[in-house]
């Protein structure tokens, strides 16, 4: 970037923050109260996140899916060091009317983290696709094959991990909908 585009860029930032004030800031709902702050005594680590801390994401969020459904994603539980695996979000209707989606080809994010709640490799975000869309149908009753990622093992500057479990998070959101599989456990030797 040149120097000239720089400043715009920090101008322009700093004209956002410095807009946005307490006031802006909207309050509880009537008679809605804030949840209880944690006992000082009570630890709180990555490694162990609990209901009231989610752990931290990367991940794209947006308004969930408003049909009844179940989402999971299939592929290794072991990934040997220097080879690809390749992970498929599907989609089951759970319900009794059909599911629709018309979505990009690149609409499923990843990222993986360590044993330790780390984020290793968040969702990148600087690469090209294709403006290919997509469409998903899936009837009643019945499961479809939505997007596939795959990931070498390795973290967000292209470094091989170590050996270890990881967790993979993946994330579908096509500006209109998001669907959340459960997190898998890999284990990468």
């Amino acid at each position: 970037m040149t120097f000239r585009l720089l400043l715009t860029l920090a101008l322009t930032w700093s004209s956002l923050a410095a807009a946005i004030g307490v006031n802006d800031i909207p309050a509880l709902p009537p008679g809605k109260t804030a949840p209880a702050p944690l006992p000082a005594s009570t630890p709180v680590s990555p490694a162990t996140p609990t209901n009231s801390r989610p752990a931290p994401s990367s991940l794209p969020v947006g308004p969930t899916l408003g049909q009844a459904h179940r989402a999971s994603l299939q592929g290794p539980a072991t990934l040997t060091r220097g080879t690809t695996g390749e992970w498929t979000l599907l989609l089951t209707n759970t319900g009794q009317t059909p599911i629709h989606l018309e979505h990009g080809a690149c609409d499923l994010k990843f990222e993986v983290l360590s044993a330790a709640g780390e984020i290793v490799r968040p969702v990148v975000t600087n690469t090209l696709c294709t403006l290919q869309i997509v469409i998903t149908d899936v009837a009643p009753g019945e499961t479809a094959r939505v997007l596939s990622f795959r990931w070498d093992g390795r973290d967000a500057n292209g470094n091989p991990l170590p050996p270890g479990t990881y967790t993979l998070r993946a994330a579908f959101w096509d500006r209109q909908v998001s669907i959340r599989p459960p997190e898998v456990h890999v284990t990468l030797r």
